[in-house]
């Protein structure tokens, strides 16, 4: 009897170990003035370093563990950031943004890109700084560094370098978010609701695009996609 008790415990402890690894915090994303559902929302683990981004239906799904701090972040809203609980990981967990005020300017955002990018940096400072860069002038990204043989290699290091990366791509999309922001592209198609979000997600252009592109390009490309978006399709008889 005594024997079967303690199979039973270690098999129940296993599973609800097992299960917490495995745990995911879902929900929707709804914008919290117009109560609609936000596509495209950057949904990140601090803990975990992982990222997702919300559907067109504004639905999202992410592995978390109870303890976990999660950051969801949208050009056009504010940031807002939360900390899984036990009752997040058995039921539905939805969040709302609240709208973040832009001033446009004939076709550009006027706030400030340089100046957000620093605060996220800063934000992430302890995690985006590699400890064995040395030099007080090292280049951005690490080119022309001088690093320690036994420190990069170790795991700390490895862990810090894919962070790294994956800040610099979340950066990447963060620049295209500010050059092709959502309020400017509805006034510009006069596209509204899930239309304006099909464009978004259909025409996002990339980054290299962006980079070299001017506003009055980025003006242009709207304009020829938006054509290409209201085109008839053909229909199968």
């Amino acid at each position: 009897m005594c024997l079967r008790l303690k199979l039973f415990a270690s098999l129940l402890f296993t599973f609800c170990t097992g299960t917490h690894a495995q745990s995911i915090v879902k929900g929707k994303i709804y914008d919290a003035k117009t109560d609609s559902v936000v596509a495209a929302v950057n949904v990140y683990n601090v803990n975990t370093k992982q990222s997702v981004r919300s559907d067109l239906s504004g639905s999202y799904s992410i592995i978390a563990a109870e303890g976990d701090q999660l950051v969801f972040s949208i050009v056009g809203y504010k940031p807002d950031t939360i900390t899984v609980v036990y009752s997040m990981l058995l039921a539905q967990h939805d969040v709302t943004l609240h709208n973040e005020v832009i001033t446009l300017k004939n076709v550009t955002v006027t706030s400030s890109y340089q100046g957000d990018s620093l605060a996220r940096r800063n934000f992430y400072d302890k995690m985006y700084t590699l400890p064995n860069i040395t030099g007080r002038n090292t280049p951005q990204y690490g080119f022309g560094v001088s690093l320690s043989p036994f420190s990069h290699f170790s795991r700390e290091a490895k862990q810090k370098r894919q962070l790294k990366k994956r800040l610099i791509k979340e950066e990447q999309e963060y620049y295209v978010d500010r050059s092709f922001p959502k309020q400017w592209v509805a006034s510009i198609t006069g596209l509204r609701g899930d239309s304006l979000t099909r464009f978004m997600i259909l025409y996002r252009p990339s980054y290299s695009f962006c980079r070299k592109s001017s506003k009055e390009q980025m003006l242009i490309y709207v304009s020829e996609k938006l054509k290409e978006f209201k085109k008839p399709k053909p229909t199968n008889f």
